[in-house]
């Protein structure tokens, strides 16, 4: 298979000391492993090179909402509209992938390519979307999951993808390729949103046990200085985390329509802004900086669960993979706080 020269590049950037760093950030070997198997691999037109950000900002917005992981939650995608209605100036909303995942079900899967896709609105791909439009099995979700992660998990994913591909297909979803990332302006401030990291589509390198890892500071000094942003907004790792470095920024919001920390049911999302937070906004906040002329936080998505629980439970029964997978987490959140999202010592919980 031939490679772009994007992923060229990328895969160049990412040998360390003489051993590759794979896209969620450790050393692998090539001996052979599970990592080749459907839904660990990450395949080569994933890749990029961060030099892709240094280009003009497509827009420029006073107050931007990026929701990455909205995984076919409209109960949660109510709820951010409502907050968006709160805003003193209308925020633009950024949808940077996943934004299907559990909707299975033709009514509900245009409801939500529907909504999201409304303008003006912007629509980025990440690997569940990807791999929708795809019709070669061999990436499998295209999650690229790290070895850490079970093989049950993994093999779990590539079921839903498979049964959403199918119900994407009955509904005659027209699903032109996205683009994988956007650059935007908010005040002083050039932002990149992407969906994964600043080499790739499902990278795992804005995890935050990685952001958090001073080992991989300088591989990110030299990604902002390449990308020539002030800022990263991403996702994919399902799992928050806020990563500061100097005057320049990391922000994942983790998952938009699920439960992020342990004991809630809320989901988070990324806003950007030259407005600080105030009313309903501020009470949203659940962690943030300010750099400059530009707010940075995580905001809760308070959304109705339990119309949300009874729309899951109808569509994934008990033994489905995505009941077995996700339902847990849904109902009470995973073993991760907001302590870790801002300081990761201890492994967050991947998912698609």
């Amino acid at each position: 298979m031939q490679y772009s020269a994007a992923a060229r590049e990328a895969q160049a950037a990412a040998v360390v000391n003489g051993s590759r760093i794979t896209d969620h950030g450790s050393q692998i070997t090539n001996h052979g492993s599970r990592s080749a198997a459907a839904g660990r691999i990450c395949p080569p037109h994933y890749g990029y090179s961060p030099r892709v950000f240094a280009r003009a900002a497509e827009f420029a917005e006073d107050t931007i909402y990026v929701v990455g992981g909205l995984y076919g939650n409209a109960f949660a995608l109510d709820a951010i509209e409502r907050l968006a209605a709160q805003e003193p100036v209308a925020p633009r909303l950024v949808f940077n992938g996943d934004y299907h995942w559990f909707d299975a079900d033709p009514h509900l899967f245009a409801e939500i390519e529907r909504r999201v896709r409304a303008k003006p609105n912007v629509a980025l791909r990440g690997n569940v979307e990807t791999e929708l439009a795809s019709s070669d099995a061999a990436a499998g979700c295209g999650c690229a999951y790290p070895e850490s992660v079970p093989d049950d998990d993994v093999e779990r994913s590539n079921a839903i993808l498979e049964r959403l591909r199918a119900v994407a297909t009955a509904c005659g979803a027209a699903r032109p390729e996205l683009p994988m990332h956007a650059v935007v302006a908010a005040g002083g401030a050039r932002i990149a949103i992407v969906h994964g990291d600043a080499w790739s589509l499902a990278g795992w390198r804005f995890a935050g046990e990685a952001l958090h890892d001073s080992a991989h500071e300088a591989q990110l000094i030299t990604a902002f200085e390449q990308a020539a942003v002030d800022g990263f907004a991403c996702s994919h790792t399902c799992a928050p985390a806020l990563k500061v470095l100097g005057s320049r920024f990391v922000i994942n919001n983790g998952a938009a329509g699920m439960a992020n920390f342990e004991g809630t049911t809320h989901g988070v999302l990324t806003r950007v802004s030259i407005h600080p937070p105030s009313g309903a906004i501020a009470h949203a906040r659940l962690y943030g900086i300010r750099l400059a002329d530009v707010h940075v936080d995580a905001l809760r998505i308070d959304f109705d669960i339990a119309a949300w629980l009874e729309r899951f439970d109808a569509l994934w029964h008990a033994d489905s993979p995505a009941a077995m997978s996700y339902r847990r987490r849904i109902v009470a959140g995973p073993r991760f706080t907001v302590a870790q999202a801002l300081c990761a010592a201890r492994t967050a919980p991947p998912c698609g």
